[in-house]
């Protein structure tokens, strides 16, 4: 039996990026918050809480505190009442979130209807709507809008999606109006993990996919894999029954762009213990062979 990991899991530049400048904020005050989980990834959360970096979910609940913004970015209007209140803001927005808000809001001001392929309920979908003049439509799939048709039309998309379903977007859209201008906003991280999860799933006979069950980018890893073999989206070692490994020769492992490196070591050591090779447990997670 094999174990391997799929080249390019676990933490992206944005995640990176964002618990870099919470660390570091935190160095410099030790009364800081986070307006929303800083990342998707409650075990990471929890960690901060132990660096004294305290997730809030309200604007009340700040009481004059720094505020991190998290990763996924916060709606304009919230940002703009941060200002008037005179509250530091230490802005850990990814950069290539911020990138997509702006293309939102010049295509808006250019007189397009804002089409979004994205989750309603994701806190960058509702970060990104709040840039975008009069009502943005979201949408999960093409499918949903078979029966629109439009005049003026700008597509963009959550950072985390399909680059399958863009194009599928688009190419529904594109019988439906008069003028239309697309900017892929996907994330190149985003589509290289895709891409290597999906080759793993075709060598493998079970897939773990290890992150956070709120973390859309995880449960898009888990979307892929599934189509082509055994699947388990899973957030700690703790979750593995023995039993997933029965008669299974291929096991296959990715994670997803807010799972830390140590969590990924400890499902995998937790693998090989099943496994009967409790020898060959592992300290990072570069020591994991890759596919």
């Amino acid at each position: 039996m094999s174990v391997k990991i799929a080249k390019n899991s676990g933490f992206c530049f944005g995640v990176k990026r964002a618990i870099k400048i919470a660390l570091e904020s935190a160095e410099e005050n030790h009364d800081i918050v986070t307006l929303g989980p800083l990342i998707h990834n409650p075990q990471m959360v929890e960690k901060l809480k132990e660096e004294r970096i305290v997730s809030v979910d309200k604007i009340t609940e700040i009481k004059g505190r720094p505020t991190i913004i998290r990763s996924h970015g916060v709606k304009k209007e919230i940002l703009e009442q941060l200002e008037r209140d005179g509250i530091e803001v230490i802005n850990a927005t990814c950069p290539y979130v911020s990138k997509t808000q702006e293309y939102a809001e010049k295509l808006s001001e250019e007189g397009y209807k804002v089409i979004i392929l994205g989750d309603k309920n994701h806190p960058e979908v509702k970060a990104l709507r709040s840039y975008i003049r009069g009502e943005a439509i979201v949408v999960a799939n093409a499918e949903e809008l078979s029966d629109k048709t439009f005049q003026k039309v700008g597509i963009i998309s959550q950072t985390t999606r399909k680059f399958e379903d863009f194009q599928e977007l688009v190419r529904t859209i594109v019988p439906k109006c008069h003028e239309l201008r697309v900017i892929n906003t996907i994330c190149n991280a985003t589509s290289i993990r895709q891409n290597s999860t999906l080759k793993l799933a075709k060598e493998s006979d079970l897939m773990i996919v290890i992150g956070g069950k709120n973390s859309s980018n995880t449960k898009m890893l888990a979307k892929i894999s599934e189509n082509f073999v055994e699947t388990y989206h899973i957030e700690t070692e703790y979750e593995i029954n023995k039993m997933w490994f029965k008669d299974k020769r291929n096991i296959g492992i990715t994670a997803g762009a807010s799972t830390p490196d140590w969590i990924i070591v400890e499902v995998y050591n937790k693998i090989i213990e099943y496994m009967g090779n409790i020898n060959n447990k592992i300290s990072k997670v570069e020591d994991i062979p890759s596919f």
